[in-house]
């Protein structure tokens, strides 16, 4: 008897749900990095607009589990999109990038939250959703230092035109949102101070809520296994 074939590498990565939140984290953390390390680079831009689009495929890809939630993810993620490669950023676009990083996180949350097991697929989320809350706030960051330069961040010296960079705005944001405070980058308006505050509490509570769910539903799963 003929052994029966097995399916292709791409064939599974395709067809199992585990591998789209993983291949989605993975496309995360490369942009984060090389957006970085390409930074102010000849073609940088080039491979950072190229990533952008894999997070923006993948993440639709991953999330988009019925028809509804994968139309409304198309009509905030296009925008973004296409204002990356156009080089054409405006209020609208940013504030639609701003969403999409919200829904697709609030997306993945409520199917963690909803899990009844702990699978690769629900460790993969969780991660993916940490990584996108910090796209999330510095998108919200620099939505409001588009709409109005300096409600965020203001120099000490208001003579100097203090514009943060995309980077900058990133990097921000995850040392707020892991309570990190270097102190390098600071925030001193009042309605930058507030946003930082909620980020950096938001970022807390998520880790805390997180492994308190994960540890439930394994307690449960176990208990049950026993019975």
């Amino acid at each position: 008897m003929s052994e029966s074939a097995k399916p292709g590498f791409a064939a599974l990565m395709a067809s199992s749900t585990q591998y789209k939140m993983f291949n989605f984290m993975v496309s995360i953390l490369l942009l984060l990095i090389l957006s970085a390390v390409l930074e102010g680079t000849k073609y940088g831009f080039l491979v950072v607009n190229s990533i952008s689009s894999i997070v923006f495929l993948l993440g639709t890809y991953a999330v988009g589990r019925n028809r509804r939630t994968l139309i409304i993810l198309i009509i905030l993620g296009l925008p973004w999109f296409f204002s990356e490669w156009a080089f054409t950023k405006s209020s609208r676009t940013i504030f639609t990038s701003m969403l999409f990083f919200i829904f697709v996180n609030v997306t993945i949350l409520e199917h963690i939250l909803k899990s009844k097991e702990v699978t690769m697929d629900t460790l993969y989320g969780a991660v993916c959703v940490y990584l996108l809350l910090g796209i999330m706030w510095a998108s919200i960051y620099g939505f409001l230092e588009y709409v109005t330069p300096g409600a965020v961040f203001e120099g000490y010296d208001k003579d100097i035109n203090t514009k943060m960079s995309t980077n900058e705005l990133i990097y921000y944001s995850y040392t707020t949102l892991a309570t990190l405070g270097y102190g390098d980058i600071t925030s001193v308006t009042p309605v930058g101070r507030i946003i930082s505050i909620l980020e950096a509490i938001f970022g807390q509570l998520y880790i805390a809520f997180l492994v308190a769910r994960l540890i439930s539903i394994y307690t449960t799963n176990a208990i049950r296994k026993k019975d």
